[in-house]
């Protein structure tokens, strides 16, 4: 088969053509599997090592681009929520509000014991960061990321050695 096999619910598993969009094939397989309830930004695959593929950050981009087929992978869904915060003294802050805790994703699988039909699977991100730093929500870059992305400059004798090298009426210069 030239699809790719996704594992959920009691070692069920479906086929699904990778060779469409990222929210394509995230719907089909909200629908396919029967998760109502839960929204296509938060279902996602990963593979049976358990690296989380991060399909929601990429939704237009073609799903076959991160699932090489034939592949065999599981249903997982992800989730947002804050870091708890190590407090060392006994005065608690109650004036932080929630928008202001980090927050970290967690990865819960869809498939039912996953960890005894696949031995030593954790789902986990495959990245510390979230997405490409060099794209935005539009998948363009921002100026900040042009000028991360930028080469170095030449060094100051670099550019005098490249000067050097420069030909002269046609000819190269006589370098000796």
């Amino acid at each position: 088969s030239s699809g790719i096999n996704a594992e959920y619910g009691g070692d069920e598993k479906l086929l699904f053509n990778p060779w469409c969009r990222v929210a394509n094939l995230l719907s089909d397989i909200k629908q396919r599997c029967n998760f109502p309830l839960i929204d296509i930004q938060a279902l996602d695959l990963c593979d049976e090592a358990g690296l989380v593929k991060d399909l929601p950050l990429n939704l237009q981009a073609c799903a076959s681009k991160f699932l090489p087929s034939p592949g065999t992978y599981v249903v997982v869904e992800r989730r947002r929520i804050p870091i708890e915060k190590q407090n060392t003294d006994s005065q608690g802050d109650e004036t932080e509000g929630e928008e202001a805790r980090p927050m970290e994703t967690v990865f819960t699988s869809l498939l039912n014991n996953a960890d005894k039909l696949i031995p030593g699977f954790t789902p986990r991100a495959a990245t510390k960061h979230l997405g490409n730093p060099k794209e935005t929500r539009k998948g363009r870059r921002t100026k900040e990321d042009k000028v991360l992305a930028t080469p170095p400059s030449p060094t100051p004798r670099a550019t005098s050695t490249m000067k050097a090298n420069k030909t002269t009426k046609g000819r190269p210069k006589n370098t000796r």
